[in-house]
């Protein structure tokens, strides 16, 4: 067979295996098992009469063929991607499924909304995925991200979407010392205006519900939401705006009838839970 009679799923396969670190890894990347993966490079390889990599008893290592192909790959990647995207936002149906990537603290927030949503659209399947990892929306890895970002920050240029809401923090806990989320300059804006500046680090602790459980073990101090540490601890500071909101689609997909609902429903659903995003009781 010719090298340009290969197909898509078998540079997937290449793809997966230059980005990980095992082949198992790659497996998992692409939701196949191990044996499928291998039995895949090796129909690759036959079909371009190259050897992409060396197998060894430490596991596979690219060849210096495999690296000089990897951007070619890429740009192939690349293409079917945007072919796929603007093919999705061409389609006029109401139905298919939506992948939204969410962290896992606003999926709670919005799970009600969620099932709403699936109730109004029944041949809408969604797939959420909980998670503060930034999924690549170029790539196809999500359909729609609900991001968590810096307060005042802008998402990148490459997406669109709308800012829907602001998250309130204020700080929490035991003031002898701080439970850090970063470690770094990256904690200090925050830190360094509350009265507690001058409190040495006890744990750097990267998950909001851990820093929650931490505070009320009596570790430290933590900046938390309002709306989650409010329910079980009292506040040390005035809440202040900490994150902001947004829920993000591709350009090319922003015309797809399916994503646009989904998107602005779950920006009025968020809009609808600002006060609380504030800190704010009903006797506020």
């Amino acid at each position: 067979m010719a090298a340009s009679d290969t197909d898509w799923d078998l540079l997937r396969v290449f793809l997966a295996l230059m980005r990980a670190d095992t082949l198992r890894e790659a497996a998992a990347a692409l939701g196949t098992s191990h044996p499928t993966v291998h039995r895949k490079l090796n129909a690759l390889e036959t079909q371009l009469g190259v050897m992409l990599f060396e197998r060894a008893q430490q596991g596979l290592r690219a060849t210096p063929e495999a690296v000089e192909l990897l951007a070619l790959a890429e740009s192939v990647e690349a293409n079917f991607d945007a072919l796929a995207r603007r093919a999705s936002g061409l389609s006029t149906q109401i139905a298919g499924e939506i992948r939204v990537t969410v962290p896992d603290l606003i999926a709670s927030l919005l799970i009600e909304d969620f099932a709403a949503f699936t109730n109004r659209w029944p041949r809408i399947q969604l797939r959420i995925e909980p998670t503060y990892d930034v999924m690549n929306l170029r790539r196809g890895e999500a359909d729609v991200a609900i991001r968590v970002m810096p307060h005042g920050e802008s998402p990148s240029d490459e997406l669109v979407g709308r800012k829907a809401g602001t998250i309130y923090a204020a700080t929490y806990g035991q003031t002898h010392q701080w439970i850090r989320w970063w470690g770094d300059q990256r904690d200090d804006a925050f830190i360094n205006d509350t009265p507690f500046s001058d409190r040495r680090t006890a744990i750097v602790l990267p998950d909001v519900h851990l820093q929650l459980a931490a505070c009320v073990a009596g570790m430290g101090l933590a900046g938390l939401p309002c709306f989650l540490a409010d329910q079980v601890l009292e506040r040390r500071t005035e809440p202040r705006p900490s994150r902001d909101l947004w829920v993000l689609v591709h350009p090319d997909l922003r015309r797809s009838p399916r994503l646009r609902i989904f998107r602005d429903e779950m920006v009025a659903a968020l809009q609808r839970l600002q006060p609380r995003l504030e800190g704010r009781t009903g006797s506020d």
